[in-house]
């Protein structure tokens, strides 16, 4: 019987970069979630505000 063989998935450029970024700064999945924590997922905020931008710079487009 032949052995099963593992093929290894190739991970794409950019998840490379962060694998290699997390290991260099000792990220952790907990402190990833401190983080969000404490920023209070400012990313919704920032979301809102462009979008707020955006309106006020092309109001005829609407």
């Amino acid at each position: 019987m032949n052995k099963p063989t593992k093929e290894k998935q190739k991970k794409s450029p950019f998840s490379r970069i962060m694998t290699k970024g997390q290991a260099r700064t000792g990220y952790k999945p907990t402190s990833g979630d401190l983080l969000m924590q404490l920023s209070e997922n400012d990313h919704k905020r920032i979301a809102t505000l462009i979008a707020k931008w955006l309106e006020t710079d092309n109001p005829r487009k609407r």
